[in-house]
């Protein structure tokens, strides 16, 4: 298992967006580049309490009680013992067999879980890729526009063998008309939205951003680190690119529900904490 975030808080802004996409797009065909493992077990610490764990505690009220997301992950967490499904397993969930999948990881154990979950669930077209997804999708992609991208990079301006960056290859998604489900994350308050200008920067197509930014009370800090806890001066965010008026409008409701829901929630350090909402469009 290399991803050891899973149901962090930023996976619940990621997979409502990702979700509310597949929802609205039906696409016939699916790929991620990062795809990690298809489930995890739910760990029951700060960082899911105030992530998965706590989302479906607080959830209750409209729109989020209504989100794909939110049906998707209860079925799991209902679970005994409960897990966390990956972004890979909640879009073969919600498309079944209807959509061609292209799954990429390095990892040969979270390769092993997807094609095992791909099975069970009796999916006819699904490739796991044990290889550089930027390559594997750039060459996936060619000739067709029914094509939902999803990427959600460690590194996002590493390179293999010729092949773009996750940033590069976001921009030629979006330029060559496909839709694109971008995440990015970062750990200081001046890098914000950092994605979208490097993005828009590769492609002419008009791109649709919301970022949440972890602050304390209002305020922020410069000392954060995303990659080992949520904390103030963290944060993250999606960029979509060919998507409809409907799902931005959507996307929309649901990042103002999340700010309602988490108001004034103690972050996972156990300080008083406000999530920062920013939407922009262009």
């Amino acid at each position: 298992m290399a991803n050891h975030h899973f149901g962090k808080f930023a996976d619940i802004w990621k997979h409502l967006v990702l979700n509310e996409v597949l929802a609205a797009a039906k696409p016939k065909r699916y790929a991620e580049t990062h795809a990690g493992s298809a489930a995890y077990p739910i760990v029951d610490d700060a960082e899911r309490r105030y992530g998965v764990l706590g989302f479906l505690e607080w959830s209750g009220s409209q729109p989020l009680a209504s989100a794909p997301y939110t049906h998707v992950v209860s079925e799991f967490a209902s679970k005994q013992p409960p897990e966390y499904p990956g972004s890979a397993l909640q879009a073969m969930r919600m498309l079944g067999d209807d959509a061609a999948y292209l799954l990429c990881d390095l990892d040969p154990a979270s390769a092993s879980d997807l094609r095992t979950w791909a099975a069970r669930l009796g999916l006819g077209n699904c490739e796991v890729a044990e290889r550089d997804g930027m390559a594997a999708v750039r060459e996936w992609m060619t000739g067709t526009t029914s094509t939902v991208v999803h990427i959600d990079p460690f590194d996002p301006f590493a390179r293999a063998n010729g092949a773009p960056s996750a940033v590069g290859l976001a921009a030629e998604v979006a330029e060559a008309g496909h839709v694109l489900v971008y995440w990015y994350g970062y750990s200081v308050p001046a890098e914000r939205a950092w994605a979208v200008e490097k993005i828009r920067a590769g492609t002419t197509a008009p791109v649709w951003w919301g970022d949440f930014l972890a602050t304390t009370d209002g305020a922020t800090r410069d000392d954060g680190d995303l990659g080992s806890a949520t904390s103030a001066g963290t944060g993250s965010g999606v960029v979509l690119a060919n998507v409809s008026a409907d799902v931005v409008g959507r996307c929309t409701e649901l990042a103002g529900a999340l700010v309602a829901t988490y108001r004034d929630k103690r972050l996972p350090s156990g300080e008083p904490g406000r999530l920062d909402l920013a939407i922009g469009a262009a």
